[in-house]
C-alpha cells in the first residue's frame, strides 16, 4: 500500500490537467498512487491521459458533470475505501512545485493533530502573487474570505492555522477523514472546501497552511469576478446554506434579517439599473437556498451578466460641466468619490469636474451636473433634485421616480421578509431533522 492517494479532479481542461499531472510525475516524493476522477468531459481529456499516462494514471470516469464537489466527493471515498494513510486533492488547472507533496507529507507525519493541511496559493499567470494562504471565517458578518490574498510570495516558511484551506492543493489525514466525512457534494462547486474544514476542526483536528508547498493555479478566468454570474450562483447559494447549517440557533433569526437585507439592498438597485443577469441569478440563489434546493442549478438559473442602464452615463454625457458634493469624510464617502471619478472618466474622458466639500450656490449650473455622495440611495430622507444622489455601487436618483422608488425600499424589504421567513424556517427544521449542528 503507497502512503499517499492523489486525486485530481477533472473537466474539459485537457491542456491542463496533462500537464498538472506530469508535474505530479515530477514530484521528489513518490510513494503514491495517482488518480484522474473526469467529470465526464468532452475533450480530449481521457484519452489524452491514456496515451501520455498508460496505466501509472488510474482514471475514475463519472458519468456525468457532478461538479468540483462531487469530484472530490468520489475521490474522498475512494481514498477511504482504498486505506491510504493519507490523500491529496488537487484541481486539474493547479501546477505543484516538485517539493509539494513531500513537504505536506512530512509536516502531516510529524504534526498527528493536523487532519488538513494545504498548500500556499499563488497566481500561475502571475507567479510571485499570492491567491491563497489558507481563509478566516467570519461568523459575525456571514462571509468566509482567503487571508492576504493579493499579497506577494511569501519566500519563507510559515505554517498558518487556517479556518479552511483551499481544496486546489491540499493533503487529508484518512483517519481524521473517518471521523468528520467526506467531502460536501450538494454544493456542486464553492465552499465545499470551506464546510469539510469546519467540519475538521470541529471533530478537534487543525487545519493548517504550510507557504513551503507551493502550488500555482490558474488565474485566467478568474479576472472578471463581477461578471461571473455562475460563481455567483454557487458562492451565494452555498454561503447562505452552510451559515444557516452552523451558526448557533440563536443566532438564525439576526441570519435570516441579515442575508435578505444584504440581498435586497444589492438587487434593489440592480433590477432598477436593468441588471437583469446580477438581480435573476442572485434571486435564484436565495430562492434555491431558501427551498433547500442543491447540487447542479437547474437550467435557467444562472442569468447571463447584462450591463448597468439607468440613465447615468447619458446624464453624464450630455452634462457640460460635474460637481462632485462629498459631504462626509469618512473611508466610505472616499471609495464612492474615487468610483464615481472613474465612473465619469469612463463615459466623458474629457469632463470638467469639481470635486467639493462645501457646496455654494454657483455650483449649481443650467448645463451642469452635481452629484451628491451618499452611503446608499436606499437610506436618503430628503428630496435634493436636481441634484443626484449617487452611492458607491453607482446608483443615481436622477428624477422624481428614482426618488419615489428608492424611498420604498424599507417597505419592499419588509414585504419580501415576510415571503420569505416561513420557508427558511422551514428550512432550519429540516436541517435539524437531518442532524445539522443548528
Amino acid at each position: 500500500m503507497k502512503k499517499i492517494g492523489i486525486f485530481i479532479c477533472n473537466y474539459n481542461k485537457v491542456d491542463f490537467v496533462v500537464r498538472c499531472v506530469q508535474a505530479i510525475k515530477e514530484q521528489t516524493f513518490q510513494d503514491f498512487d495517482l488518480f484522474v476522477v473526469d467529470n465526464a468531459s468532452t475533450d480530449d481529456s481521457v484519452l489524452q491521459l491514456h496515451q501520455n499516462y498508460e496505466d501509472s494514471v488510474t482514471i475514475l470516469q463519472n458519468s456525468e458533470n457532478l461538479g468540483g464537489s462531487g469530484g472530490f466527493g468520489r475521490a474522498v471515498r475512494t481514498a477511504l475505501d482504498m486505506g491510504y494513510p493519507y490523500f491529496m486533492l488537487i484541481d486539474n488547472d493547479a501546477m505543484l512545485e516538485k517539493h509539494v507533496v513531500e513537504y505536506l507529507y512530512d509536516y502531516m507525519e510529524t504534526h498527528e493533530s493536523v487532519g488538513i493541511c494545504g498548500a500556499e496559493i499563488l497566481s500561475l499567470q502571475e507567479t510571485e502573487r499570492i491567491m491563497d494562504l489558507g481563509g478566516r471565517i467570519d461568523w459575525e458578518s456571514g462571509k468566509w474570505d482567503g487571508a492576504f490574498g493579493g499579497g506577494k510570495d511569501l519566500k519563507g516558511r510559515a505554517v498558518i492555522d487556517c479556518d479552511y484551506v483551499s481544496s486546489c492543493s491540499v493533503m487529508a489525514r484518512t483517519e481524521a477523514v473517518q471521523k468528520f466525512g467526506g467531502f460536501p457534494e450538494e454544493n456542486f462547486i464553492y465552499g465545499d472546501d470551506v464546510e469539510w474544514c469546519t467540519r475538521c476542526w470541529q471533530a478537534g483536528y487543525k487545519v493548517v497552511m504550510d507557504s513551503r508547498a507551493k502550488a500555482y493555479h490558474n488565474t485566467q478566468t478568474s479576472t472578471a469576478e463581477v461578471r461571473n454570474m455562475f460563481k455567483r450562483y454557487y458562492w451565494e447559494r452555498n454561503r447562505y446554506r452552510f451559515f444557516t447549517r452552523y451558526l448557533p440557533q440563536d443566532r438564525l433569526n439576526g441570519f435570516f434579517q441579515m442575508i435578505t437585507r444584504e440581498f435586497f439592498s444589492k438587487n434593489y438597485g440592480a433590477m432598477h439599473k436593468k441588471m437583469y443577469g446580477t438581480a435573476f441569478t442572485e434571486w435564484n440563489a436565495l430562492d434555491d437556498f431558501m427551498h433547500g434546493i442543491t447540487g447542479k442549478a437547474s437550467e435557467g438559473k444562472i442569468v447571463p451578466y447584462v450591463e448597468e442602464n439607468n440613465g447615468l452615463a447619458e446624464r453624464i454625457r450630455q452634462a457640460n460641466s460635474v460637481v462632485i458634493y462629498v459631504p462626509g469624510q469618512e473611508a466610505s464617502d472616499y471609495a464612492c468619490l474615487n468610483n464615481t471619478l472613474r465612473y465619469i472618466s469612463k463615459w466623458k474622458k474629457d469632463a470638467r469636474v469639481t470635486v467639493t466639500f462645501q457646496l455654494e450656490d454657483e455650483d449649481q449650473k443650467e448645463d451642469g451636473l452635481i452629484l451628491q455622495v451618499c452611503e446608499h440611495v436606499t437610506k436618503i430622507k430628503e428630496n435634493i433634485l436636481p441634484r443626484v444622489y449617487i452611492d458607491l455601487w453607482r446608483n443615481a436618483v436622477l428624477n422624481e421616480i428614482d426618488y419615489q422608488y428608492f424611498t420604498r425600499f424599507e417597505q419592499a424589504l419588509a414585504n419580501f421578509q415576510s415571503l420569505y421567513r416561513p420557508l427558511f424556517e422551514e428550512l432550519v427544521e429540516r436541517l435539524q431533522r437531518e442532524g445539522a449542528p443548528v
